[in-house]
């Protein structure tokens, strides 16, 4: 404004000052004002706001962590720290655009309102137990995940003493109990006892009870071991819906050694309650010394309580035994009064052990150096029993009776099994897929791979004996797929092989086939992580069988029939040991499957001990 005016009076001196010129000048000074307020109000429009979004952080459970502005252009951020628990070990891994999404490399700079959900790991805690063994040889620490057990080590050893367990406390007054989970870093202590023969009798007693019939049985023949098991969501249970190559199949255990592995899981019920043994041995142990030591004499009877256990300890001058009574909350069966007693003949080691829950459920067995026996009743409807022998060369032998009560029938079954250094063979007289079997089948596996060889089926109908062979079609060379559309009403199932639209067809044999292919129950096992348990699948699964005597032409004649080339694939060896096994193992198994009855099974189980 200061340089208008001085350009105004210069412009006036410059015309002599004349007043006419007044209305002019107030014009120009008008117009001038009115530039200057449009300059002003220019200014001020271009004045922009910083534009803003809303960002939001979402924590792993997807709650709301914090919830901010944020001005075009900066990067967001946002600290997010999560604290380890005595059971977890917490890691926050970054932030993702979704719940459990990928990790972003970096926060983008803000451009919109966003939500970020933090992504965030964990894995249980470890803990260490020692194992302070007072003066006695060393025993190894473990380390244990939260909430997981400790496993019971092997005894250590001290010269003149007798190991009596393991206790929380250096004076032996708490026992370890080993069912209870680990929380956090652990000591026991190893509790010693003089060697006294009527002491070390009963220490011996209680160490050598938990012997496990698994511990005969091949590593590869047991539902955990890694080659057996499948993913669940890999298992075929419908073949009708276009071709499946052969090679997803699961192929895994028939149903004689599937009776044998049922019946052993059958008896995980009762050994459960076997660690509250475990953990009040020690106590019994000192319990029972004490008094021994204060009434010496040839026989001995003390009885004391722990808790909610009674505790019965006797010694006759020829058996040990060792009586625990209790009422517990078990798993499956509820409240249940249990009685566990453990004998043993001091001549012979023969240890005894017999678990009654309830008056429905009862388990006994009896362990000698190469031998295991049990039997079982269980809910008033299994009744088993089972032998299992090692002789002097290593070779296995075992036997299988069970009784079960379905809707008022009784169904019995039978199973053998021998176990060399190269084979399993499994003879029983059990086929679900064929109803009103009453025949034989032998069962060969492969003791290194668990993987079943193959079996062959005696069975006689319309008074003519048929002798089959079955293998798993991954076994059969020139078969890569399969369709398979079960029977329905009158109409007979339908098989199509290699993605053919052209039917298998059976070549008949008088009253029967030569060779077809049909489905058969077989069993596999998945592991849920979840519930951290193997879990057992019942499934259907396509094999081809032929008949013995027409094994020498099956080649030619499922080439006459189908126009397609096959082989098995089974070695001459393994076949040959199916055959043996057929000829020798089945007149065995026919002349012993009637030896064990249900009286027999409850006889060798007995009733409660009382005194």
């Amino acid at each position: 404004m200061i340089s208008l005016v001085l350009l105004f009076i210069v412009f006036c001196v410059a015309c002599g000052g004349n007043s006419n010129d007044t209305s002019t000048d107030t014009d120009t000074n008008a117009n001038t004002n009115t530039d200057t307020s449009t300059e002003t109000d220019t200014d001020t429009d271009t004045e922009s706001k910083p534009v803003k979004y809303v960002i939001t952080w979402i924590d792993e459970n997807g709650s709301t962590l914090s919830s901010n502005e944020v001005v075009e252009g900066e990067v967001p951020n946002y600290n997010y720290e999560k604290s380890d628990t005595a059971e977890w070990d917490y890691t926050v891994e970054g932030w993702s655009l979704s719940q459990d999404g990928e990790v972003l490399s970096s926060i983008p700079a803000a451009k919109e309102n966003a939500t970020y959900y933090a992504i965030v790991s964990k894995v249980k805690q470890k803990y260490t137990v020692i194992f302070n063994s007072n003066g006695g040889s060393n025993v190894d620490s473990q380390v244990v995940e939260y909430g997981s057990l400790a496993v019971l080590p092997d005894e250590p050893t001290f010269e003149g003493h007798k190991f009596m367990g393991w206790c929380t406390d250096e004076g032996g007054e708490n026992p370890v109990d080993f069912s209870q989970a680990i929380t956090g870093d652990t000591e026991y202590y190893a509790i010693w006892n003089d060697v006294v023969d009527v002491k070390a009798l009963l220490n011996s007693l209680l160490s050598g009870y938990n012997l496990s019939p698994y511990n005969y049985i091949p590593e590869s023949m047991k539902p955990d071991f890694s080659a057996n098991l499948v993913k669940k969501d890999d298992i075929i249970t419908d073949y009708s819906n276009g071709f499946t190559n052969i090679s997803d199949i699961s192929y895994g255990f028939g149903e004689q050694y599937h009776l044998v592995l049922d019946n052993l899981e059958q008896t995980n019920l009762f050994y459960n309650v076997l660690t509250v043994v475990e953990g009040l041995s020690a106590t019994s142990i000192s319990a029972f010394n004490n008094y021994f030591d204060k009434n010496p004499a040839d026989t001995a009877h003390h009885s004391f309580e722990n808790g909610i256990y009674n505790i019965t300890i006797d010694f006759d001058g020829k058996t040990i035994s060792y009586i625990l009574d209790y009422t517990a909350e078990l798993p499956l069966v509820g409240e249940q009064t249990v009685q566990i007693a453990l004998t043993m003949d001091i001549e012979t080691s023969e240890r005894v052990v017999r678990i009654q829950l309830g008056d429905a459920n009862a388990l006994a067995y009896t362990i000698t150096e190469n031998s295991y026996e049990f039997a079982i009743k269980y809910l008033g409807v299994r009744r088993a029993m089972f032998t299992i022998e090692r002789d002097d060369n290593g070779d296995i032998y075992g036997s299988i009776y069970e009784y079960l009560t379905v809707s008022s029938a009784e169904i019995a079954s039978c199973a053998e099994f021998y176990i060399t250094e190269d084979y399993v063979s499994v003879v029983g007289n059990k086929a679900s897929g064929l109803i009103g079997f009453t025949g034989y089948i032998n069962e060969l596996y492969d003791v290194n791979t668990g993987k079943l060889l193959g079996y062959e089926v005696q069975e006689t109908l319309s008074a003519v004996k048929y002798d089959t062979l079955w293998f798993n079609l991954n076994d059969i060379g020139g078969i890569s797929s399969i369709k398979y559309q079960p029977a329905e009403g009158k109409e007979a199932a339908k098989v199509f092989i290699n993605g053919s639209s052209t039917q298998w067809q059976a070549k008949k044999a008088l009253l029967s086939r030569r060779f077809d292919i049909e489905l058969r129950t077989q069993y596999v096992y998945s592991y849920d992580a979840t519930e951290q348990k193997y879990v057992e699948h019942k499934i259907e699964v396509p094999m081809i069988f032929v008949q013995e005597k027409y094994y020498d032409t099956f080649i030619d004649d499922v080439e006459a029939t189908n126009d397609v080339t096959v082989s098995v694939e089974v070695s001459n060896e393994d076949l040959e040991k199916i055959l043996e096994d057929y000829d020798t193992l089945i007149p065995i198994f026919v002349e012993n499957k009637d030896k064990v009855t249900v009286d027999i099974i409850i006889a060798y189980i007995g009733d409660k001990i009382t005194f």
